[in-house]
């Protein structure tokens, strides 16, 4: 199915070619952070030093509603396809190590438009969408190259993630094969030090005559938490928890690879006509190096439906863009396929009468006009997810945002200077009775099968910090919101998650984890 959909997709790409000739195409960079928190930049917290990414948002435009799915495969998926995890049975936790499935062969993505539109394209980083054959990686998918590790975590100095090694450069071939290479020095080389470099490497040697597409999944601020100490003392005498001020470190260490990004593209001659991109695939864990700060005012975080879980720090960077601007149109990670395919095919300039590919039935809306403030936000809702395994899902309408099943664990947890009393304590109108959220019920909208006792509505721009649930005086929204979960219902297909497999085991391939199928 994918080789029909790349082989009729030029023949509709040939209908952009005088379009896109007649503009000029812009170099898209993509930074994505891992698990960071909404309090975790410098733009929500002074305390966090980051002063090239702090430069980019306040010259730029800070995304302020920009949403993202609650985990990490969940995101990488939706960015890649423009779709909704729960159309790609990725709607559940994420892919682990060694498990036989991933981003399905037959779904075009990101690398494969931008490729047909001319472009360059690389990833560095995590990739975290499957491994169980070569044709789920990177350089199978549209990616000229890719530089990082395919797992969802490993040590950022010796590359290990259980038990073994994960870091490698991939390369496409000739002849459709990926030539592939295990970077074993870069055990004992701090990850995003390597980042850095090679993403410096890529563009101090691109081609000027074609536009770049650089994807940039950064391993920071991913657990485990490792660091170099020239960071931490930077936080020294400023940040008393000590969790709390290596997870700072680690966002320093992560704005220095931004600089070498930005200093490469300005040595280069290509930062006038480059287009910088910064969000995270979700909130900051409640637990662990971030010492559930990460994400305050916002209730929840990372794996959870709540507001900490999937409202991401984000922002978008040009010196071909206005700059200083607040950003308040509803957006979400589904958008960027569309709108970089507008971009890429039709300029920066807001222009109505172009438009970019035709990417078929995807959930994703082109929202360029919005984001550079010459039009509004192209949706008034976004589907957070629906996961029939936990029996729960999330919808935004408008300002509502609808909770059926338990959506997660939703404290709020401050930072010390405020009054933990008022923000800190167990929040249980909403919430009523705890046990009514274990339910053996089928979990299936369009027959009705669902507990009223199991829903709650919040007012989300109102109420950011979703603290006055309000679905008994809304009976109306609650039920507008129900149907269109039964829309979504019927579009959903079933987890694919499934166990590992004994055949992945990297011991046969030289203690690294590798493509060990076929097809899968």
């Amino acid at each position: 199915m994918q080789k029909l959909m790349l082989t009729w997709l030029p023949w509709l790409l040939t209908l952009l070619v005088l379009q896109v000739d007649s503009v000029t195409q812009p170099n898209i960079v993509m930074m994505v952070a891992d698990d960071l928190g909404w309090a975790d930049v410098p733009w929500h917290d002074a305390l966090t030093i980051a002063p090239t990414l702090s430069s980019l948002a306040d010259t730029g435009i800070i995304l302020d509603r920009h949403y993202v799915q609650p985990i990490c495969s969940p995101t990488r998926s939706a960015l890649m396809t423009g779709k909704y995890p729960s159309r790609l049975g990725l709607n559940h936790d994420t892919i682990n190590a060694g498990e036989p499935y991933g981003l399905m062969v037959n779904e075009t993505i990101i690398s494969n438009y931008m490729s047909e539109l001319g472009y360059s394209t690389h990833a560095v980083g995590k990739w975290h969408l499957g491994y169980c054959s070569w044709d789920l990686t990177p350089a199978k998918r549209g990616f000229d190259s890719f530089y990082g590790y395919y797992n969802g975590h490993e040590t950022y100095y010796t590359k290990v993630t259980h038990k073994f090694f994960d870091f490698r450069l991939d390369t496409q071939a000739d002849d459709g094969s990926v030539n592939s290479e295990v970077v074993w020095k870069a055990n004992g080389t701090y990850s995003t030090e390597l980042y850095a470099d090679r993403a410096a490497q890529i563009i101090k040697y691109h081609n000027p005559s074609q536009p770049l597409f650089l994807y940039y999944p950064m391993q920071s601020v991913h657990f485990p938490n490792e660091v170099p100490e020239k960071y931490l003392k930077m936080y020294e005498g400023i940040v008393e928890n000590e969790k709390r001020r290596t997870l700072l470190a680690m966002v320093t260490a992560m704005d220095d690879a931004a600089e070498v990004v930005v200093t490469a593209l300005k040595q280069s001659g290509m930062w006038e006509n480059t287009v910088f991109i910064f969000f995270s695939d979700n909130g900051g864990p409640l637990e662990g190096i971030g010492n559930g700060q990460v994400n305050y005012p916002l209730r929840g975080g990372k794996y959870s439906y709540w507001e900490g879980g999937i409202r991401s720090s984000s922002f978008i960077h040009s010196p071909m863009l206005p700059g200083g601007v607040i950003n308040q149109e509803l957006l979400h990670v589904t958008d960027w396929l569309p709108t970089l395919g507008h971009l890429a095919a039709c300029g920066v300039e807001p222009n109505d009468q172009c438009t970019g590919p035709d990417m078929g039935d995807i959930d994703g809306v082109n929202q360029w006009n919005a984001i550079v403030g010459a039009g509004k936000s192209n949706r008034t809702e976004f589907l957070v997810n629906i996961d029939p395994k936990a029996k729960n899902s999330a919808l935004r309408w408008g300002p509502w945002k609808l909770y059926h099943g338990n959506p997660g664990k939703g404290d709020w947890v401050p930072p010390p200077s405020v009054n933990e009393h008022r923000y800190n304590q167990q929040f249980t109108h909403g919430l009523r009775d705890r046990n009514k959220f274990e339910t053996d019920q089928e979990y299936v909208f369009s027959e009705g099968i669902y507990n009223p006792d199991t829903i709650m509505l919040f007012d989300v721009e109102a109420d950011p910090a979703e603290t006055n649930e309000v679905s008994n005086d809304n009976p109306d929204v609650v039920n507008t919101m129900l149907e269109r979960l039964v829309y979504y219902e019927s579009r959903t297909i079933p987890p694919r998650n499934c166990v590992r497999d004994p055949a992945s085991d990297p011991a046969q391939f030289g203690g690294v984890w590798t493509p060990w199928l076929k097809t899968c």
